[in-house]
């Protein structure tokens, strides 16, 4: 196409456009900026989702890790002491010395060596020729905090005869002999290989670091030549006095920017860090994100579309307009010629006219027409709306404009917009003239737009990963629930559904057995709600949540079970429980709303009762009042809001 055939055609796109009517045009670009808002929102709003899921993985990972790490050097310090107090404070190095190998014997190969230390950080007995008594180890980390903590410690790993060991200092105090500090010496590579759990996803950092120190163990190991004390000390920062901490950065060992999250390793000096790669939270988000875009880009697409397609309807309007003021026959003239059906129709409703494109858009004929009533060509449902705008047409209401389904010969129905005019002769109103045009292809982009809406709409308040309502749509429900039931005086139960000892199956199972484990899990709640009104939702995490709309406690404890003994029945394994299989705790609640009611008390007692199902042992369906007891209301003091 050349450059003027393409002028050409923006200009005749631009002159669509700009017949809108000026108002009609800004709703059209309010609606396109509020589709662009909107499709903003959601796309952030999974974003912040995937990245809360990565955190709660992340977090669960280091909890898991610092708690082994606690059960070792507990473990050690404890065969450590029971050495030293078995001791009793003897002086004779070679028994000692005996005692100490023993010990080591009893450690499964995890402790290189044992050493006492004097306060002056001085070597008195060794189990290893390799640091002799008398060797100065004042400098370590672990001696130094040992020493102004008086608790186990944690250091860097040492070289020793070209092998790699943690250091373990603890205060050691017996009767009759100066307090001391016990080293030991671990093998680092046993907690590497043990204790360093596996579960991080590709790329990913699992770190054990010094609090206000190095980095002390790392999987995967740093780079060559790594500042892992700048590493540390950055992450003790991150830290400060909190328990636990979370950031997006940059890592200072390989420059991967990565999800980091670090927690507090019980009582000992060290921390643990979970770094999960940016590039994961891509990888979960992409898809969601593909399709809200596409939406998005759909809805914009009708949008334009339907703008040009009522941009060409209003020229044609325009020009038919136009053309009407003209002399008789100029106007009969148009009327053979007019791509528009033009008719005359007495107040009788029958025809008295009707041009030549009633052939091309309806397949009637004038002979067909002329002389016979009207109606029979109007789709049953819209006679009346029909019948009474034609009654509205008078001397001063001279035209009136409306759609409706026109019969076409064929015996299917087109959607017409219909212009009507009146004609008043001798003083009275005589007729009105009509001009049809097929607004067919309008109504269908009216209607996909609006079936692209929906989808949205749902989209917006279902939960990616189950299918289940989200959270935020069933907070709402409640509410609507809420009022529904206090106006009707009916009851309202609530279920919280939460899957047992579901941190041990993802750690199990990983990730995708969790994902798995809780999408089969809604499946089969979602199989045992029968009514419409019934709405099942993930509340969050391994949590859900089950509204029965006017059903009392005993229907609401019925459908517990049934959902509990569904979710036994899938018999997903679940080996690290003691019944070796996947199953639920459900804590059931009943309210009786009455008026200036809040449904907080309602969910306050679901979980209640959630918590003590599973202080009970679990798999169990707990309500904690009877039916009677379920009536109490929950009305606010005078004055509450």
């Amino acid at each position: 196409m050349d450059s003027q055939g393409t002028a050409s055609g923006f200009e005749a796109l631009r002159h669509r456009l700009a017949i809108l009517p000026r108002h009609l045009g800004l709703l059209s670009l309010a609606l396109m900026v509020g589709i662009i808002a909107a499709s903003g929102y959601l796309l952030d709003q999974a974003w912040q989702h995937a990245k809360r899921d990565q955190e709660q993985a992340a977090w669960n990972l280091a909890l898991a890790a610092s708690d082994n790490f606690n059960s070792e050097v507990a473990q050690l310090n404890a065969q450590l002491q029971a050495v030293a107090d078995a001791s009793g404070g003897d002086a004779d190095p070679a028994l000692l010395k005996t005692r100490l190998t023993e010990a080591l014997r009893l450690t499964s190969g995890k402790v290189y060596a044992l050493l006492g230390v004097d306060a002056q950080g001085q070597v008195t007995f060794t189990t290893t020729d390799q640091i002799p008594p008398g060797t100065d180890l004042s400098a370590l980390d672990a001696i130094k905090t040992a020493t102004s903590t008086q608790a186990v410690a944690i250091g860097p790993p040492i070289n020793v005869d070209g092998d790699q060991y943690l250091t373990m200092a603890a205060p050691i105090h017996q009767p009759g002999a100066p307090d001391h500090i016990g080293l030991s010496l671990l093998r680092l590579s046993y907690f590497q290989k043990n204790l360093l759990i596996s579960g991080i996803d590709p790329g990913g950092v699992l770190a054990l670091f010094e609090i206000g120190g190095p980095e002390i163990l790392r999987n995967p190991p740093a780079p060559a030549g790594s500042d892992l004390l700048a590493a540390g000390q950055a992450l003790t920062r991150m830290l400060g006095d909190a328990d636990n901490a979370s950031s997006v950065d940059v890592s200072k060992l390989d420059q991967i920017p990565r999800l980091s999250v670090v927690v507090r390793a019980g009582a000992l000096h060290v921390g643990v860090l979970v770094a999960v790669p940016m590039a994961v939270l891509w990888q979960n988000w992409w898809p969601q994100a593909i399709a809200i875009i596409a939406i998005t880009l759909i809805l914009l697409a009708m949008m334009v579309a339907f703008d040009l397609a009522l941009g060409a309807e209003l020229i044609r309007r325009r020009e038919a307009e136009a053309k009407s003021d003209h002399n008789v026959g100029q106007y009969q003239l148009l009327a053979e010629h007019s791509s528009d059906v033009i008719m005359e129709v007495g107040f009788d409703k029958r025809c008295r006219y009707v041009s030549p494109a009633m052939e091309q858009l309806l397949g009637w004929t004038s002979a067909d027409l002329i002389g016979r009533d009207t109606r029979f060509m109007v789709h049953p449902d819209d006679k009346v709306r029909l019948h009474d705008v034609v009654m509205s047409l008078t001397d001063t209401t001279r035209s009136v404009r409306t759609d409706f389904r026109h019969l076409h010969k064929n015996g299917k129905y087109v959607w017409v917009e219909i212009n009507m005019r009146v004609i008043i002769r001798g003083g009275v109103l005589d007729s009105f003239v009509a001009n049809l045009r097929d607004i067919s292809g309008r109504v269908e982009a009216e209607r996909r737009l609006a079936e692209a809406s929906a989808v949205l709409v749902q989209l917006a308040g279902t939960d990616q990963l189950t299918g289940l309502a989200n959270r935020q749509r069933f907070a709402d429900e409640i509410e609507r629930e809420w009022s529904r039931a206090a106006r009707d005086k009916n009851p309202l139960s609530l279920l919280f559904i939460d899957i047992d000892f579901f941190k041990l199956y993802n750690e199990t199972y990983g990730r995708k057995g969790g994902d798995n484990a809780l999408k089969a899990v809604a499946g089969a709640i979602a199989a045992v709600l029968q009514r419409a009104s019934d709405l099942a939702a993930r509340w969050g995490g391994q949590k859900f949540g089950v509204l029965l709309p006017n059903t009392d406690l005993t229907g609401a404890m019925g459908v517990a079970e049934h959902l509990r003994a569904a979710v036994e029945a899938l018999d997903l394994p679940h080996r690290v429980t003691p019944r070796g299989r996947l199953n639920v705790s459900i804590g059931v609640a009943t309210a009786y709303p009455v008026l200036h009611q809040v449904p907080k008390p309602l969910i306050d007692e679901a979980n209640a009762n959630l918590s003590e199902a599973q202080r009970l042992g679990r798999n169990r369906v707990v309500a904690q009042y009877t039916e009677a007891d379920a009536s109490v209301d929950f009305r606010l003091p005078s004055g509450s809001k």
